[in-house]
């Protein structure tokens, strides 16, 4: 079970509920971030890589921002793919989704413009492997953009993610629990991050804590 090892696949079942009711909130966080922030400065055209799509939420609401993007998702779970490609065709979105590893990225050098991913790093069972992937991948100057819970949110930024999923008002104790112990609590903390991104060189990093949210991000700069 993932809630176990956070570095082991979804079971179909876990894919399914991450989808149902916990993917939402993400969506609602990021998608005006990545289309009027992270994404303003990515040329007309570019093309653009989401590591550990999910259900494909992001990259279809990238897409629907910003149509002149080429974007192609990227998940380990055969069953989000699927779940991508159909919400793409039901809402006729062109966005390619295909199953693969973020740790062996199946993609040439130097691919990509952007790559991005959100709530997907604490999951990867060798986290400096996967951020050289997306480096690989990344072309001279492109953007790379990670996000992920940040195991040293406040309550409030974490109170702040269990209002954008919607969870009614009498549940919001017990989720704001689990949130704070199986997402938060297994997500990735600043000063680690920094230790580990000083091990990956070159490119000069950036970690820093995103307002009102309780995720990091951490930016470079493709070489």
């Amino acid at each position: 079970m993932t809630l176990a090892d956070f570095t082991k696949p979804y079971s179909t079942l876990e894919a399914w509920a991450y989808d149902r009711f916990i993917a939402a909130g993400p969506v609602r966080f990021f998608q005006e971030l990545f289309s009027k922030t992270v994404m303003k400065d990515v040329p007309h055209g570019a093309a653009v890589l989401d590591v550990g799509c999910g259900g494909g939420q992001i990259a279809l609401a990238l897409a629907e921002a910003r149509p002149d993007l080429s974007i192609t998702g990227l998940d380990l779970n055969t069953h989000q793919v699927a779940r991508a490609r159909r919400r793409a065709k039901q809402r006729g979105i062109d966005v390619s989704f295909v199953q693969g590893d973020a740790l062996d990225v199946p993609f040439a050098d130097r691919s990509f413009d952007a790559v991005y991913s959100v709530a997907s790093i604490k999951h990867w069972p060798g986290q400096s492997r996967g951020l050289r992937e997306c480096l690989r991948v990344l072309r001279p100057n492109g953007l790379l953009f990670v996000v992920e819970a940040d195991r040293g949110c406040t309550l409030e930024d974490a109170g702040s993610f269990i209002d954008a999923v919607g969870v009614p008002g009498v549940f919001k104790p017990i989720a704001l629990a689990a949130f704070r112990t199986w997402v938060a609590g297994r997500g990735i903390e600043i000063d680690e991050t920094r230790e580990l991104l000083a091990s990956i060189d070159p490119p000069d990093w950036t970690v820093g804590r995103l307002e009102g949210v309780p995720a990091l991000a951490i930016t470079a700069k493709g070489r």
